[in-house]
């Protein structure tokens, strides 16, 4: 019998650590010496925002995305627009 509480639970986002971020977005392909600078000033310029979970960095999979399909722009302060259908 399945757990009728795990439906009331939402789906979490993945999550990618810092390596993990690395290679999703090819940094480690490109033969820099430290991809993790990288990351770094992403996130200085505010194009990535990180969760600091412990003493670590952590990513949104959909963060991740937002950069990979438009580049290094750096997203607009506020809430994101709502699609119209």
């Amino acid at each position: 019998m399945k757990n009728p509480r795990a439906k009331l639970e939402p789906e979490r986002a993945p999550i990618y650590w810092m390596q993990e971020a690395i290679t999703y977005l090819g940094l480690d392909r490109l033969g820099l010496a430290q991809p993790e600078q990288a990351i770094y000033r992403m996130v200085r310029k505010g194009i990535l925002k990180p969760r600091k979970i412990g003493r670590f960095l952590a990513f949104s999979k959909t963060e991740l995305d937002h950069v990979v399909a438009n580049g290094e722009k750096k997203r607009k302060p506020g809430r994101p627009r709502k699609i119209e259908k």
